[in-house]
């Protein structure tokens, strides 16, 4: 019984003893008890207003296997002004020593527990207050205003174990100020892309979606001081589900939600609040790790619609960016580079764009209070990357204490970039981009097509930063490229031995198109013995999808003989389709022709050497005459 006045009298004495800094315990001691601020009243403090109260609340929990009597709340500061990052960021993670205080009838003290034990694993909840003149007035006093600060609360009690002691504390952050610090915020419209480069859509995915998440983020773009980054691919394919539309093959008719959807981005870029990201909204780090960035790059701009080429520039890029990077970036006007610290002006305009983990990681109730004394302490007013519905509503927790302004890089401002992080690249990815510009190019060839085939959007598209992994690019590219066409299905039907009669002959070959498309041949003839036979082209051909035509070949002989001569089915522009034909081909009116000659060539030479005999038999019989006649 004496023992247990000693502890209550000890207990009373400790209590009474107001502002007293007491060391801060052992960590296994404030493991005692899991404490955590779920809420502050308010952001910020009005350090000139002595009747403002802040209220802290919280849950604590008895996380040790021992009970725990008079457990005591208590409010607790650090009067130590914080006014650089570095300074404020330090004292979250090692937080000084500080002050309790302990006037129960103000609100300074929550007693849970005097007798009574709180039991191992027992959980309440709590609340204590204080005011402003409490906070500016004493040995700790608040010594001045547009500061950050710490507030907490420092919990105590008697473990069975030990005497009395600090078994639990919790931390916040509230910024002094009568201003509202400025801050910027660029929310982010993308989707992974369900829709084709031609226009239809895959599935309803995006029909989802603009009743969802990116409503949430249209309307958080919304707010006054924020700029919207806006993928034109997706706002072409919004446009166009706007209309009548096909998804997975089925005709549909025009949104209404897409339209709508449509209209409030173009009110805000007539506002002058839209930025255009890069067509695709293409992952330009990986790209640059696949080898494929200056394509990327240059497909994103040809893809991009002229209606959009107006608006300014901006790239999003995260880890693994750099300046070499963004010297690669050609045309952009800004580039947002996620991680990093600080800005560089110049064009391009380099912005960090903090992480929001930090802030991510608290007590929703708390957020405020951390954001707003971020901003105020910070250099410059920092930047925050809206993507998700969870950083929309984040972003949105200080919306009455912060001022929102355009992002931008003062003139004489530098950028910290994030740590080096090695990106994997995406091979599959690159082969499956190649083959279908492969399978593009002859497929037009083989339909006849002058144009070449367009894969710019397809190549932008095919890195799109929504997509998390390799095999979901690859599968998109898949469900994008129509199948390799299998040029077996083309075949050539011909004699395979013909004989000519006369120097020019012709016989029949059939052509059959076993696709899907409509096509355009020709019939390239290689012979063994192009001096004695040879055979002219024929086409360009063209055969609808599953029917046949016939041709004649047309063989033409300048000897007499047998010859292969190799019949090659082709595209338009030479490219062979299958293996070739092998025909032989025999000419044999040439013996009767040559005996003709030789006979009417003889008669000649031998008329000849007769009328020449003759001649000179005359020729002598006179000489002979003239002679005798002397």
């Amino acid at each position: 019984m004496v023992g247990r006045w000693v502890r209550a009298l000890l207990v009373a004495t400790l209590l009474a003893v107001t502002g007293l800094a007491l060391p801060r315990p052992a960590a296994a001691a404030g493991d005692l008890l899991e404490v955590e601020l779920t809420a502050v009243s308010t952001p910020t403090l009005n350090l000139s207003d002595p009747t403002q109260v802040v209220e802290l609340s919280g849950t604590l929990t008895n996380v040790s296997t021992e009970p725990i009597r008079y457990v005591n709340v208590h409010f607790w500061r650090l009067s130590t002004a914080l006014t650089t990052p570095a300074q404020l960021d330090a004292a979250v993670a090692e937080v000084p020593l500080g002050a309790r205080l302990v006037d129960e009838a103000a609100g300074n003290l929550h007693i849970l527990t005097r007798e009574d034990e709180f039991a191992p694993g027992q959980r309440a909840d709590f609340q204590v207050r204080a005011t402003v003149a409490q906070l500016t007035t004493g040995q700790y006093a608040f010594p001045r205003d547009d500061a950050a600060y710490l507030l907490g609360v420092q919990v105590r009690g008697i473990p069975a174990s030990g005497g009395n002691q600090v078994v639990g504390e919790d931390q916040v952050v509230v910024a002094a100020t009568t201003t509202q610090p400025e801050v910027s915020s660029v929310v982010e419209l993308t989707a992974p892309p369900s829709w084709l480069p031609t226009g239809d859509f895959l599935d309803d995915s995006l029909t989802d979606e603009l009743s969802g998440r990116l409503d949430t983020l249209l309307t958080s773009a919304e707010r006054d001081g924020v700029v919207a980054a806006v993928d034109p691919a997706l706002l072409e394919a919004v446009t166009r589900m706007a209309d009548e539309h096909v998804v997975a093959g089925v005709g549909r008719p025009g949104s209404g939600v897409a339209l709508r959807w449509a209209d409030r981005v173009a009110a805000l870029a007539e506002a002058d609040r839209v930025w255009r990201l890069p067509y695709g909204d293409p992952d330009l780090v990986r790209a640059r790790a696949s080898e494929r960035l200056e394509q990327v790059w240059a497909a994103a701009d040809a893809a991009t619609p002229a209606p959009w080429r107006d608006l300014p520039l901006a790239a999003i890029v995260g880890a693994g960016a750099d300046a070499g990077l963004v010297a690669a970036l050609t045309g952009a006007d800004t580039v947002v580079v996620v991680g990093a610290d600080g800005a560089t002006a110049g064009r391009p305009a380099v912005l960090g764009a903090g992480s929001s983990a930090t802030v991510a990681a608290l007590p929703e109730g708390v957020r405020a209070g951390r954001m707003v004394a971020d901003a105020l302490v910070a250099d410059a007013p920092p930047l925050r990357l809206v993507t998700t519905e969870a950083e929309a509503a984040l972003d949105a927790a200080a919306d009455d204490a912060l001022r929102r302004i355009r992002p931008a890089a003062p003139e004489d401002s530098t950028v910290t970039w994030p740590a080096a992080a090695a990106t994997e690249p995406w091979p599959a990815l690159a082969e499956a981009l190649d083959e279908a510009g492969d399978t593009a190019e002859f497929r037009r060839e083989l339909m006849g097509a002058e144009e070449p085939a367009d894969l710019t959007r397809l190549t932008a598209l095919s890195f799109s930063s929504a997509f998390r992994a390799e095999a979901d690019a690859v599968s998109y590219v898949a469900a994008t490229t129509p199948a390799r066409v299998d040029a077996s299905r083309i075949t050539l039907k011909a004699a395979q031995s013909f004989v000519m009669g006369s120097r020019t002959n012709t016989f029949p070959a059939t052509i059959t198109n076993g696709l899907g498309i409509p096509i355009q041949v020709r019939i390239e003839f290689a012979s063994d013995a192009p001096q004695r036979i040879r055979v002219p082209a024929v086409g360009p051909v063209t055969i609808a999808p599953g029917e046949s035509a016939t041709v004649d070949i047309t063989p033409e002989a300048t000897a007499n003989g047998v010859t292969i001569v190799r019949a090659q089915l082709t595209t338009i522009d030479g490219t062979p389709l299958r293996a070739p034909v092998p025909i032989e081909i025999t000419a044999t009116d040439f013996g009767r022709v040559g005996w003709i000659i030789i006979v009417v060539s003889g008669a000649v030479v031998v008329g000849g050497t007769a009328l020449r005999i003759r001649a000179v038999q005359r020729e002598r019989a006179l000489k002979e005459n003239r002679e005798s006649s002397q």
